[in-house]
């Protein structure tokens, strides 16, 4: 018992991701008394909490991977590599190292295809596949182009893994990231082997406790398998699930853009904006340009900073508020050396649009609006919250066909594709992060609270579309300590609202 506290109080320590914390539960559980087996799981344990501090996740800018005459894209989807650890032995990919091995030449571990982007539950007849609690793994090959070894910034981008990752690529940790439907990146330049064959390996852990977002908790059924419980009423879907892309960027990079609407009149608007610069900067001038949807600059700037003032603006409109929703403008943003050369380039859709609101009233360019929608789901056949790009295209027809102008992304973030079609045909969006039916209020539970609401305003910002940040989903406000922990979460998300 004594050995078990000492681990508890290890992983309570380190606030590490749930795949520790699932380690501990699984322990506890088998109600061992073999010292000698303890001993060797808390070594391996402290070896994957070493990990995980030494991996991290590019805290930047999370901008959409787009090409141009500075950045290639190329996807990292397709049929990877899928494998369930022995129940009785969750650890067991850590303890023997598969991310430095083909998970196919690993003895007596049954492998089977895998598509990326789906969630794993439904892609199989397996139900063992379907309720399974914990870990799996994935791994694929891939080729970098020989030439790709000019190019200075090599980057790896998930767009979702659910519900907390780690990625490896030729047996190095090089980032873990915990809350599932937000994006996540890291630079894996020096990992890479130019003109050869490259693996990556994702760790992939669906467990919910009480200080993930959402919360869960685990239980023991009478047959030993662990089995997962939440108040929420749509079903844990699981896996890489959301594209998987790598990309480049030179040395000296766009990180970031923020750009947003001050004040809209009928013969002019006035739109915010800066540009991030990671590198060496101070070599370089931004030049920014905004062009209509016929490529004609309408207004432009040479500062990484400013105001851009554009004369008779196409607003964006709601579905149904103008003949011509949706539009929208190209906000380009390029790096020139001092020679006037192109260093990075990068362009960003968005919409020209105003909210205010009264005690009674919304308004959208200071017309009043009202909001005919849904609350949607993501969850589609087989897929399950894997993007499906002809469903989504044939829900926004329904959506339109119905008369709707809106819907609330319940109770998670969407896909960024999902978010652009949003954009592009005016319909308005009730952007949530994925706190749904909170009741557990802790320390550690706002701190993640606080992050997932970070990375999805972080994300979704420049999005013209959405029009309400939702800090949570049906909380249990009842509890007492529900007041001082939403204060907390209003005061948060004001500040980097």
């Amino acid at each position: 018992m004594a050995n078990r506290r000492y681990l508890f109080g290890i992983v309570t320590l380190l606030l590490l991701s749930p795949l520790i914390k699932l380690a501990y539960d699984w322990i506890h559980l088998t109600e061992t008394n073999d010292c000698g087996n303890m001993i060797q799981i808390s070594v391996i344990i402290s070896s994957f909490c070493v990990q995980l501090c030494l991996s991290s996740i590019h805290r930047g800018g999370i901008l959409f991977p787009r090409e141009s005459e500075t950045r290639q894209v190329v996807s990292l989807d397709g049929i990877w590599n899928f494998a369930v650890p022995d129940t009785n032995n969750p650890l067991m990919g850590f303890q023997h190292h598969w991310y430095k091995t083909d998970l196919r030449e690993v003895p007596k571990l049954e492998v089977i295809q895998m598509p990326v982007p789906a969630s794993y539950n439904d892609v199989t007849t397996n139900w063992k596949i379907r309720d399974h609690v914990g870990l799996v793994w994935y791994d694929r090959t891939f080729y970098v182009p020989r030439h790709w070894s000019d190019v200075e910034r090599i980057w790896v981008r998930f767009g979702s893994v659910s519900y907390a990752a780690q990625v490896w690529v030729n047996g190095h940790l090089v980032m873990s990231h915990e809350i599932g439907h937000l994006p996540f990146l890291s630079e894996v330049t020096q990992y890479l082997k130019f003109g050869k064959e490259n693996r990556m390996t994702v760790a992939c852990d669906n467990t919910l406790l009480a200080d993930t977002v959402p919360q869960g908790r685990v239980s023991e059924l009478e047959n030993g398998r662990l089995h997962q419980d939440y108040t929420f009423d749509f079903f844990n879907y699981a896996g890489i699930d959301r594209p998987v892309y790598m990309y480049t960027t030179p040395k000296t990079y766009i990180d970031d853009i923020t750009v947003f609407t001050i004040d809209v009149r009928e013969s002019q608007a006035l739109l915010q904006y800066n540009v991030s610069v990671l590198g060496d900067a101070g070599n370089t001038t931004c030049r920014i340009s905004l062009l209509d949807k016929n490529k004609t600059v309408v207004a432009g700037s040479e500062e990484s900073f400013g105001t851009l003032t554009v004369e008779h603006p196409r607003l964006w409109w709601p579905y149904l508020m103008h003949p011509e929703p949706g539009y929208l403008y190209s906000f380009q943003a390029e790096l020139l050396d001092d020679n006037g050369d192109l260093v990075d380039k990068y362009t960003l859709p968005i919409g020209i649009r105003t909210i205010t609101w009264t005690n009674t009233s919304l308004y959208i360019n200071k017309q009043p609006v009202y909001l005919h929608g849904f609350g949607r789901h993501e969850d589609s056949d087989i897929r399950g919250k894997g993007f499906d790009a002809p469903l989504v295209l044939r829900d926004y027809d329904l959506i339109q066909w119905v008369g709707a102008n809106a819907y609330r992304t319940s109770h998670y973030p969407y896909a960024e594709e999902i978010m652009d079609l949003a954009d592009q045909r005016g319909i308005m969006i009730i952007d949530e992060c994925p706190s749904v039916n909170t009741e557990f209020f802790s320390d550690t539970l706002l701190v993640k609270h606080k992050v997932s609401l970070s990375e999805l305003i972080k994300r979704d910002k420049n999005r013209p579309a959405v029009i309400i940040w939702s800090a949570s989903n049906e909380p249990r406000t009842q509890y007492s300590a529900a007041k001082n922990y939403f204060k907390l979460v209003t005061l948060f998300l004001i500040l980097i609202t």
